[in-house]
């Protein structure tokens, strides 16, 4: 398994390439989609921005499909007019391109790379996005954790506490708020304020007043 940094070199070249040849597809497409708009008598003013109607449209439409992806979107409609304005590209592509099957397909390249480029980089995206799952210790690998943890008992009549610790600490501060009063803490009283069985109760101020102290039981 590739490390992390490594994993992040290989990202960067790979979205390098995938720019370097969407970049040099529009370039040869543009060449000749502006040679093809001259040759059809669109003024010499005008046929460098027909290139950038059709393969611009594309890059466009792209970027939306790319900005789709990242965002965990549907990205049909963009991958749509893509598909669509790729074949304008290539079908005018090859009938700007000389009579011959080679030819043809030479002219039919820089358009389908700057489609293809782009899908690569979506299928990055996705591969980036995807979650990446963990597989939980089981718990008898951790038995010191789990016996850390506070283990409720189950008995007759009381109430248990989902977790000892904070009862502790709210019944503490009960117990000191009630010696600065000067007033007799009962298990009742705590009972009521710590919304637990009395009998419990009890067994938390033992704790609080080992010795009996000044409170009630």
């Amino acid at each position: 398994m590739l490390s992390e940094r490594a994993t992040r070199a290989l990202n960067r070249g790979t979205t390098s390439g995938v720019l370097g040849l969407a970049l040099a597809g529009f370039a040869m497409s543009y060449d000749a989609l502006h040679s093809l708009a001259l040759t059809q008598g669109v003024p010499a003013a005008l046929a460098w921005m027909w290139p950038l109607v059709v393969d611009g449209f594309i890059v466009v439409a792209s970027l939306s499909a790319v900005r789709a992806v990242a965002a965990g979107r549907r990205a049909g409609y963009p991958w749509l007019l893509v598909l669509t304005f790729s074949a304008i590209s290539v079908a005018f592509n090859v009938a700007h391109a000389a009579p011959t099957v080679v030819a043809r397909f030479v002219a039919a390249i820089p358009p389908t790379a700057l489609v293809l480029s782009f899908e690569l980089l979506i299928r990055q995206l996705r591969a980036a996005s995807r979650p990446t799952t963990i597989a939980a210790p089981h718990a008898a690998t951790h038995p010191r954790v789990i016996h850390a943890l506070p283990q409720p008992t189950s008995r007759p009549g009381l109430s248990t506490p989902t977790s000892r610790s904070p009862l502790l600490e709210r019944a503490r501060d009960i117990y000191a708020a009630a010696r600065r009063a000067d007033q007799r803490l009962t298990g009742a009283v705590l009972a009521r304020e710590l919304g637990i069985s009395d009998g419990y109760a009890r067994r938390l101020l033992r704790r609080l007043a080992p010795d009996g102290g000044d409170a009630a039981l």
